[in-house]
């Protein structure tokens, strides 16, 4: 039996005293690793870099464009273009310390900041709130530390961000809108973009209560934004009988199922980087869904199971977009083969996959049109490539702060249902102006380049042979039903 959305003192998650900032999908210590190899010429980092720099959403003469209204299906445009600009002028700025990308990048939110007072449009409203949201709060998250964006566009984006953004995540994770017909109506990447763009803000503002609310609606919640709904079953592989995950749009289409693993694992990311290991959540779920979508999708056959949400109703899985490419699987495979020493045979076979498709790295956000190539941050060659050396690193980082990750799993709840955070309690803190950033340039032993070698050590080893699906970007509307 599903665990309702409630609240108790357990079911809150365990968050440290003091937040980690910059603290959602890049950190400190991804920035000192992509500036050690950008320095050492270490490749794919220096291909994936020149890459990055030339696109005119990293380019310091990009000027915002901030509207007061934005309406997806008009101009939604117009933010998810300032979103990835915002975000890559200040990864620039937080990998050169070159201010003109933070004055680029400051300039964009104080704009939105200033400007943005509603989103119209029906529905798809929600979806520019949670997508475009959760990118926005991380470009602020790089620039917390940039004086001049602290001093003078930080409240205006804070207040934007509380009063415009975070209504509409909790209305719609409150089940509020009056177009749902049931709790589950809406298909899975609808509500985890909001569960990201919580995560995001809350992280920003430093607001607990916010958080909590995230972190307990992913994993107790009713609708499909809960994990346990987004993988909606468990089926045994053919030939292994290992337990793989069953996406809830799996049998709508391939490229809204690829959206939902970039979500995922963003949730993932944005969570671990604040100590609460969603990763691990329900005996890996997400790594159980990441293997399902990349067997399928590299065309092989899956079981699946008849899936209904009272909306709509599926036989079995479907083939359109088949082989869909997103700049996800960088990180899958360095959180759970790399870090985690997990055996994810199917997901290093789609990382190689997707880097086939585009050319040896992955691109991230603006690197084509389409509102697919905006959904999420992407660049993941660039931030989660890890060698022999980084792993070292990073795991005697984590023996260092005595930071145990352990398995997170549903805890029984008891009573109130847990309400959308007050405006008025987000917090407002003014950030720290200190450069935090670590430009250690440590030369590195080894070179990475092309696709991903054999993992060095893993755990449950299953035999496989990997097959080549089609290389398709897709890029479709969202539709709820």
């Amino acid at each position: 039996m599903r665990l309702p959305f409630i609240c108790s003192v357990l079911a809150l998650s365990l968050h440290a005293s003091a937040w980690t900032h910059p603290g959602l999908l890049v950190t400190d210590s991804d920035i000192a690793r992509v500036q050690a190899k950008l320095a050492a010429q270490k490749e794919p980092w220096v291909s994936s870099w020149a890459y990055f720099e030339s696109l005119s959403f990293s380019s310091s003469s990009y000027s915002p464009n901030a509207v007061s209204d934005i309406d997806r299906s008009t101009n939604g445009d117009v933010l998810w273009h300032d979103a990835a600009a915002a975000f890559n002028l200040a990864l620039r700025w937080r990998v050169t310390r070159e201010e003109e990308y933070a004055k680029a990048a400051s300039a964009i939110l104080t704009a939105w900041g200033n400007t943005l007072t509603t989103f119209s449009g029906g529905d798809d409203r929600y979806l520019s709130a949670g997508l475009q949201g959760y990118e926005l709060a991380n470009a602020a998250e790089l620039l917390r530390d940039y004086a001049p964006f602290v001093q003078n566009g930080w409240d205006a984006f804070v207040d934007m961000a509380v009063n415009v953004i975070l209504p509409l995540n909790f209305r719609f994770l409150n089940h509020e809108e009056g177009s749902e017909h049931n709790v589950r109506h809406f298909f899975a990447n609808w509500e985890l973009a909001q569960v990201a763009s919580v995560q995001a803000i809350s992280v920003m503002t430093e607001n607990q209560t916010a958080w909590d609310f995230a972190i307990d609606y992913f994993k107790n919640g009713d609708g499909n934004g809960a994990i346990g709904n987004a993988i909606s079953n468990l089926v045994d592989e053919p030939g292994t009988g290992t337990l793989l995950g069953q996406g809830q749009e799996s049998g709508r289409d391939q490229g809204h199922s690829a959206l939902d693993q970039q979500l995922l694992a963003a949730i993932g990311q944005q969570a671990w980087n604040q100590g609460e290991d969603l990763f691990a959540l329900n005996d890996s779920l997400i790594l159980r869904g990441a293997e399902y979508f990349a067997r399928y999708n590299l065309g092989h056959d899956v079981p699946f199971e008849p899936y209904t949400n009272g909306i709509v109703s599926y036989t079995d899985i479907s083939s359109a977009s088949r082989g869909a490419t997103r700049p996800t699987w960088e990180l899958m495979y360095a959180h759970y083969v790399q870090i985690k020493e997990l055996e994810a045979p199917w997901t290093k076979a789609y990382l190689n996959n997707t880097l086939e498709y585009f050319g040896g790295y992955e691109k991230g956000i603006g690197y084509g049109e389409g509102s697919g190539h905006y959904d999420g941050v992407g660049w993941g060659t660039l931030l989660y490539r890890l060698e022999e050396s980084d792993l070292e690193v990073l795991k005697q980082g984590m023996t260092a702060t005595s930071q145990v990750l352990a398995s997170s799993s549903p805890v029984s709840s008891t009573s109130a249902v847990i309400p959308s955070p007050s405006v008025t309690a987000i917090s407002r803190t003014t950030p720290s102006t200190s450069p935090t950033v670590n430009s250690s340039t440590d030369s590195i032993v080894s070179t990475t380049t092309g696709t991903i070698a054999e993992a060095k050590t893993t755990k449950s080893p299953l035999e496989h042979s990997h097959g080549h699906g089609p290389h398709t970007m897709h890029s479709g509307g969202h539709c709820k039903a």
